[in-house]
Order: structure tokens, then sequence, then C-alpha cells
């Protein structure tokens, strides 16, 4: 008796172990995934890109880390597609509207050129809208992540204005936040040209 309930004490501690190894492993998901993740892949296409529409590329790599960590096959739930988690219905038709084509289709979203070109021509788009504001990138970033009319709604009151305590939306908060955060090692590490 005293054997068996000893052998169900170990078989809980191994259980009990492997819960807490689970959880962990799921906490720091994103550290352990950083760990082998190479985020030099796209660098010549985001360099690209960036200097054919004029902004900072380590702005351009940041927000590839947080929609799709260098993942060129990423989908989204609301229907995003590729490294820069791009929508068919909203920044691929303006895209194709002011390029004067037809819009690709969802297969063709997952180059990582087209992309590339499609995402940083829309943030590109949203920089250039809040260019006056201090905090344009954030807005810009909230724009992208949320659309037009959830920026307007936290844009400050005057153009020197803080922008992230306005940001209602937590999701959208913390998305802003973790891409300047990237964008500032990005820029430390002077890993690529502005």
């Amino acid at each position: 008796m005293k054997r068996s309930i000893k052998t169900r004490l170990v078989r809980l501690g191994f259980f009990m172990l492997a819960v807490a190894g689970a959880a962990l492993a799921l906490y720091y998901r994103d550290v352990i995934r950083d760990l082998f993740l190479d985020d030099t892949k796209y660098d010549h296409l985001i360099v690209q890109a960036a200097r054919k529409h004029g902004i900072d590329s380590r702005l351009v790599k940041a927000v590839i880390y947080r929609e799709s960590r260098f993942d060129p096959s990423a989908c989204g739930r609301a229907g995003e597609i590729g490294l820069m988690q791009i929508m068919q219905k909203f920044s691929v038709q303006d895209w194709a509207k002011e390029q004067g084509v037809e819009p690709p289709t969802a297969g063709m979203l997952y180059s990582p050129q087209l992309n590339i070109e499609i995402g940083t021509w829309y943030l590109a788009k949203a920089l250039t809208q809040w260019r006056d504001f201090k905090c344009g990138t954030e807005l810009a970033l909230c724009y992208y992540n949320a659309g037009d009319k959830r920026a307007q709604s936290w844009k400050p009151e005057s153009y020197d204005g803080e922008v992230i305590d306005r940001i209602k939306i937590k999701s959208t908060k913390n998305y802003v936040e973790t891409i300047m955060k990237k964008y500032r090692e990005y820029c430390k590490k002077g890993i690529m040209q502005p």
C-alpha cells in the first residue's frame, strides 16, 4: 500500500512538472521562437521597398517582426496574409487602384516581394497622413493595425501630444508599443539603412 501511494505521488510530481514546463513554454513561446528566428532573410526586399516609398527600412522590418515573425506563409484570423499581414479587401485593393492594376489574388500575396511592396506602400501612406504629428509613427501604426477611423479617434488634441495612452484597444496599444520597441532596437543596432 505504501508503494502504491509513493508511485502515485511520483507520477503526480512528473505530471505537475510536465504541466509547469508546458505552461512556461507557452508563456515564453515568442522568446523561444526568436532564438531561432532569421530576421535578415528579407532585408534586401525591405530596403528596396522602403527606399521606393521613402520610409525607414527599420520600421518596415519592425512591422514584419510583429506581424508575422518573418513567416511568409502567415495567415491571420481576419484574412491577413503574409509577412506584413496585408488585407485583400483593404490595403491590397487601395494599392491596386493606385497602381492601375488588377488586384493580385490571395495566393500571389504570399510572395515576399509583393507582400512587402504592398505593406510598405500602405505604411508609407499612413506615415504621410500623420507626418505633422510628433507621434506620427505611432498614429500610422494605429492606422495600419486598426484603420483610419480609429486612428483619427486616438489622435492627440495638439500636434505635439502623446498617443499611446489614447489608444483604446489593448491589442492595438500592445501592437504599437511592440513595434516601436523593436524599431528602436533596430536603430540602436544600426542593422539596416534608414
